[in-house]
């Protein structure tokens, strides 16, 4: 697995899908949980067969609930099992005959996406919903609304 804070962005056709047709190139917001499990491999199935690659992009934040300061082994323990979740997913889409990769980042999850969508000329955005509504969209928001609303690439929203 390559884990890479920039990405190749060489023009033309390329074995890793850059530079390639718009839907060779899919990026897929990815935190570990179920509906970001199913849109990695929802984005597998679309790129089977193709020459398509996929990004999983993970931002990687500090926990605003912590209040105290945590060692930097407490902070590795979630990325570790988040990264883990990654390459068993990325084993799976190579299996498929699917290109794919990590692109672990710091920062807000929506940002990240729509950033790494940007420098990858990605040809769809492929994110997870956690059912959130209503109020508790407007108070917590949402990576996907965002992703939607700010993004100029096509977004699919996985329950």
């Amino acid at each position: 697995m390559k884990a890479s804070g920039t990405p190749a962005g060489a023009p033309g056709p390329r074995a890793d899908g850059a530079g390639g047709p718009p839907l060779s190139r899919l990026v897929v917001g990815f935190d570990a949980s179920p509906p970001s499990v199913r849109a990695v491999r929802l984005a597998t199935e679309l790129a089977r067969g193709g020459r398509a690659h996929l990004w999983l992009v993970f931002a990687q934040q500090p926990d605003p609930r912590t209040a105290e300061p945590r060692t930097e082994e407490e902070a590795r323990v979630p990325v570790r099992a988040t990264q883990k979740a990654m390459e068993t997913l990325i084993r799976e889409a190579l299996a498929a005959g699917v290109g794919a990769e990590a692109l672990v980042r710091e920062g807000e999850p929506a940002t990240v996406i729509l950033r790494a969508a940007r420098e990858l000329n990605a040809g769809m955005v492929l994110v997870g919903t956690r059912g959130l509504g209503g109020a508790a969209r407007v108070l917590l928001g949402s990576v996907s609304s965002r992703v939607v609303s700010e993004g100029s690439t096509p977004v699919v929203i996985v329950p």
